[in-house]
């Protein structure tokens, strides 16, 4: 009287191990030139759809603030977070950040359809408009911050390091590392950011998924300036190609154009 329930329940295992088989994501072939991993992790982010960042920040370093007048100053900003959930399709991104640097100043940040959108907690509730790129963050920041990137790690000239693989998430990524000086960054290396990068040196770790399509974890940078400041930011990346939806505040919520 028992045999049917028994395979009731073989069936049911049978089922589970088979869909449990077809969700697993397909390990790559192993990779173990440095170079090689660097460039299979920005042919995937090329072939991305989406991908949510989020960003922590330890040290000191001497920014310019185009929310307090673009003068560059030196400031502890430890504790400063940012997350992003970025369209590379239509394209679009949204931000939020809370920047510490004796203060804290919490903001947003919409660009989308050509227009960026910002609002801190020193300018308001409105949202200031203005044209795509005069902003902190565009559509094609993340884009052109890892195009950027890719053109540093990869030249002939640079020494790759391939360390030892670390837990990233519940996944397992490849890191492969370099010291960058001042030449090595260039005058474009990090178009976008607010940061003086001046006489400064750099050690990048990049963090890149060992499963198929070898998708970009994380990068740690560690900036070392000249005046002895170190400043530590960390960015992971997630949620690659999953749906996300960004649209523009609503116009009530905009502050007239002066």
């Amino acid at each position: 009287m028992f045999r049917r329930p028994q395979r009731a329940l073989l069936a049911v295992a049978a089922v589970a191990l088979f869909v449990s088989a077809c969700g697993t994501t397909p390990t790559g072939p192993a990779l173990t030139d440095p170079k090689e991993i660097v460039t299979a992790a920005l042919t995937s982010t090329e072939n991305a759809k989406s991908v949510h960042l989020a960003a922590t920040v330890d040290g000191e370093a001497t920014v310019a603030l185009p929310m307090v007048g673009g003068t560059g100053t030196q400031l502890d900003l430890t504790g400063t977070t940012a997350s992003a959930d970025i369209d590379f399709v239509k394209p679009a991104a949204h931000a939020t950040f809370a920047l510490k640097a004796g203060l804290t100043v919490n903001g947003e940040i919409i660009a989308i359809d050509g227009k960026t959108y910002l609002k801190t907690t020193l300018t308001g509730p409105l949202y200031e408009e203005s044209a795509a790129g005069a902003g902190l963050i565009s559509t094609t920041t993340f884009g052109d911050l890892i195009d950027n990137l890719g053109d540093i790690l990869l030249k002939p000239e640079l020494n790759l390091v391939k360390g030892d693989d670390v837990a990233c998430g519940s996944k397992q990524c490849y890191t492969v590392s370099a010291d960058l000086s001042a030449d090595d960054l260039g005058a474009t290396a990090l178009t976008g950011l607010p940061v003086n990068l001046q006489g400064a040196t750099v050690k990048v770790t990049a963090r890149v998924e060992k499963d198929l399509p070898y998708h970009l974890a994380g990068v740690t940078a560690v900036l070392s300036q000249p005046d002895g400041a170190v400043l530590t930011v960390d960015v992971t990346a997630s949620k690659w190609d999953e749906p996300v939806t960004i649209t523009a505040p609503p116009a009530d919520q905009v502050k007239p154009a002066s």
